[in-house]
């Protein structure tokens, strides 16, 4: 198995580099086995809306194509399905993921109003608080 770094998926989704994603793209028609770790797609979520300012919607579908790709192996692939649910329903991805990742859990904690709010609105389990309201 061949795991891959964020910026091989950043240049596959950009193309702002033609030759390295030709060989991006070569390295996943070529059949391999590949992983992508849950890292990797914070980041490259951060990365495309941060630095290539694309908007949540062309996100998405970028992440949608690469999970549909049959050879890459993502970890916790349905915690990322989840989350672009919550980041397209007006979350940030990051909290997106925390918030899935901790299932299971009383709450989460966290000053982040925001968060708070949206998460309260949608009703999420665990709920989301502020760290005073955890105790």
């Amino acid at each position: 198995m061949i795991a891959l770094d964020t910026n091989v998926l950043a240049r596959l989704v950009t193309n702002d580099d033609p030759r390295q994603a030709r060989q991006a793209a070569a390295l996943i028609d070529a059949g391999n086995s590949l992983f992508v770790p849950l890292t990797v797609m914070l980041e490259l979520e951060w990365v495309l809306r941060g630095a290539y300012s694309l908007d949540k919607a062309a996100v998405v579908k970028s992440f949608e194509g690469l999970l549909s790709v049959r050879n890459i192996n993502f970890e916790r692939q349905a915690d990322i399905q989840q989350a672009l649910q919550l980041y397209q329903s007006g979350f940030d991805f990051a909290d997106a993921l925390h918030h899935v990742g901790a299932t299971g859990c009383k709450v989460l904690a966290t000053f982040d109003k925001k968060f708070e709010k949206l998460a309260t609105k949608a009703k999420l389990k665990p709920s989301v608080v502020s760290p005073s309201s955890a105790i």
